[in-house]
C-alpha cells in the first residue's frame, strides 16, 4: 500500500475527529448550556479529543490493513516460488471475507489450470514443462542424474498392436517407472514413448543402479489387451549439478548418450 494513501487516510480521520469534536460542543451546548467565557475551552479541548479519537481509529485501521496486507503478500510470496496450494487465512465477513474468498477462489483455478498444463494427458505423470519449471526453480540444488529414457521399437508395437495397444502400453510403463523410483526421483514424459527420470544423488542408489532395476523389470513382456508384449528401453545418463549447466545441455547429452546405448543395443542384436 503506497504511503501516500496512509497518509490522506491519516488527514481524514484526524479531520473526522475535529469534526466530531466541533459538533459535539456545539451540540452539548443545546442541552446543557455551558458558560460564554468557558465555551471556546470546552470547544478546543471537544477538538482535541475527537483528533486523538480520529487518531486512535487510525492507528487500529493501520495495524489491521498492515497484518492483512503483509498476510496476502506471504502467500503471493508463495504463489510466486510454485507453492500453489497456499492459500490465506483470514475467516471474516463483508468486504475483507469476499476479498479472502476470491483469493483463494482464484489460487484453487490456478493450480488446477496448472496441474492440467504440467501433466501428461494420457499417463497422468508431469510432462516436459513440469521439467523445465524444476530447472527454473532457484531453490532446486546438489547433484543429480537425468535419465533419458527411449522405448525401443515402439513404431512396431503401434503398428503391429494398434495406437490403443500403443497407448496403454505407454501408460503401463509409465506405472512400472513410477514404482522403480524413490522419494529422491521423479517421472516425466518428455514425448512420445520418451521419458525422463531426475533423480537426486543422495547418499542412495546412484544412476547406474537405478538403470539396473529398470532394465531388469522390464525382462518379462507385458500382458496388453490379450497379447503378451516384449518390451525394452534405451538409457541414456547425464550427472549434473543444479545451477551449473542448463536444461537443454543437459538432456542433449542425455539424449546422446541414450542414442549410443540404441545403437550399443543394435550392435549386440546384429553379432
Amino acid at each position: 500500500m503506497k504511503s501516500n494513501y496512509l497518509r490522506w487516510m491519516l488527514v481524514i480521520y484526524i479531520a473526522l475527529g475535529v469534526l466530531m469534536g466541533i459538533s459535539f460542543s456545539l451540540v452539548l451546548d443545546q442541552f446543557i448550556p455551558i458558560p460564554e467565557q468557558l465555551f471556546i475551552y470546552f470547544m478546543i479541548a471537544s477538538v482535541f479529543a475527537g483528533s486523538l479519537l480520529g487518531m486512535v481509529n487510525y492507528l487500529v485501521y493501520f495495524y489491521f490493513t498492515k497484518v492483512f496486507i503483509r498476510h496476502v503478500n506471504q502467500v503471493l510470496n508463495s504463489v510466486r516460488n510454485g507453492d500453489l496450494s497456499a492459500r490465506t487465512k483470514f475467516r471474516s465477513g463483508g468486504i475483507i471475507g469476499e476479498l479472502n474468498r476470491n483469493i483463494n477462489k482464484t489460487l484453487v483455478n490456478l493450480e488446477h489450470s496448472q496441474n492440467t498444463i504440467l501433466h501428461d494427458d494420457l499417463t497422468r505423470i508431469p510432462n516436459r514443462q513440469a521439467l523445465q519449471q524444476r530447472f527454473l526453480n532457484r531453490e532446486e540444488s546438489g547433484a543429480c542424474a537425468l535419465l533419458f529414457i527411449d522405448v525401443n521399437e515402439f513404431k512396431k508395437i503401434n503398428d503391429t498392436y494398434g495406437h490403443m495397444t500403443g497407448d496403454e502400453m505407454l501408460k503401463s510403463i509409465a506405472t512400472v517407472l513410477q514404482k522403480m523410483v524413490k522419494e529422491t526421483a521423479q517421472v516425466y514424459r518428455l514425448s512420445g514413448d520418451e521419458f525422463v527420470i531426475l533423480q537426486k544423488m543422495q547418499n542412495g542408489e546412484g544412476a547406474e543402479e537405478l538403470c539396473s532395476r529398470i532394465h531388469h523389470a522390464f525382462e518379462a513382456p507385458f500382458f496388453q489387451d490379450g497379447h503378451h508384449i516384449p518390451v525394452s528401453l534405451s538409457i541414456g545418463v547425464c550427472e549434473f549439478e543444479f545451477g551449473q549447466r542448463d536444461f537443454v545441455s543437459i538432456l542433449d547429452e542425455a539424449d546422446q548418450e541414450m542414442y549410443k546405448a540404441k545403437n550399443m543395443r543394435k550392435v549386440r542384436l546384429q553379432s
